[in-house]
């Protein structure tokens, strides 16, 4: 898949001069933004990229130490370290020992090895762990400027499930259905989910903004948030799964490959994506325990 052979390449990059991590080269191999691969990085490898360069600077550190080829001072300044006490702690947090205190089997336990992916067109595999999903369809289409209303993690600052919450229990969704006259393509659906990036470690990227799709002009309640999608080519997206997890965790790599082997690109320069939680093919398989559910999703795009 195009992403993963993309990480791949970031990956093998990296390794080649892993104490001297050339960053500038990401956005050359990937043609993506450099501050927005990173957190696709962090959603595709669940570690953060600078976290993955620390990890395996601090194995290839234990390695140096156990063959005794260099001192811990020595080890600290070769992996970047202003002082040895830095170096340390770091090391400590990896290894759970001191560096002087490294053994072999210390090693074996917490060495953090180089991440490689295979893949397959409906299912990657990392680390020994498959991830399952599939992609259900997918369409393109020129979509108008439309106004999103809905509440925003920025003004509640929670994470991603208690944004819903949220939603739900203060009477948000009742206030968007004053408003259902008005409301663009969500006959079918009881909620979106709208983010600008990926996740961090607080479930949440930097914009996510749960409501709904309505005209343009259409006046936003009071204590919510509206925001304009520009109009343009958008993928439109099918993702089924047993779980939502597993849809997540699938939905960007399955659609950006497509994606690409339809002769399009997804448009990074304004990059969003948009869930949508239908009733067809989300709440009532969901409710039934059906074997699969489907999420739709979102995403600009442009042709190649």
């Amino acid at each position: 898949m195009e992403i993963l052979d993309k990480t791949q390449q970031v990956i093998d990059m990296l390794e080649a001069d892993i104490m001297h991590p050339d960053y500038e080269k990401i956005a050359k191999i990937t043609g993506i933004p450099l501050g927005l691969y990173q957190r696709i990085f962090t959603y595709i490898c669940n570690i953060s990229l600078a976290g993955y360069v620390r990890k395996r600077k601090l194995t290839l550190a234990a390695e140096m130490l156990l063959s005794k080829r260099k001192n811990v001072t020595e080890t600290a300044m070769e992996c970047g370290y202003e002082s040895s006490s830095a170096f340390s702690r770091a090391f400590k947090e990896q290894f759970s020992v001191p560096p002087a205190m490294i053994t072999g089997d210390i090693y074996q336990e917490k060495a953090f090895p180089p991440l490689s992916f295979k893949d397959n067109n409906t299912y990657y595999v990392m680390k020994g762990r498959r991830m399952m999903a599939e992609l259900v369809k997918i369409e393109y289409m020129t979509a108008e400027d439309v106004l999103l209303i809905g509440i925003s993690n920025q003004d509640f600052g929670v994470t991603t499930s208690d944004l819903w919450e949220v939603f739900w229990e203060r009477g948000f969704d009742k206030k968007l259905h004053e408003l259902h006259e008005y409301s663009v393509g969500m006959e079918d659906c009881i909620g979106l989910g709208y983010m600008t990036d990926f996740a961090n470690d607080s479930g949440l990227g930097e914009t996510y903004i749960i409501g709904k799709y309505f005209k343009t002009g259409t006046p936003v309640p009071e204590g919510m948030t509206g925001k304009i999608i520009k109009g343009g080519t958008i993928a439109k997206a099918q993702i089924g799964a047993k779980n939502l997890d597993d849809i997540i965790s699938n939905a960007f790599i399955l659609i950006s490959d497509m994606v690409q082997k339809n002769g399009y690109t997804l448009d990074y320069e304004h990059f969003y994506w948009v869930e949508f939680y239908t009733v067809s093919r989300f709440c009532n398989p969901l409710e039934n325990g059906a074997k699969q559910v489907i999420l739709d999703f979102q995403m600009p795009c442009r042709k190649i």
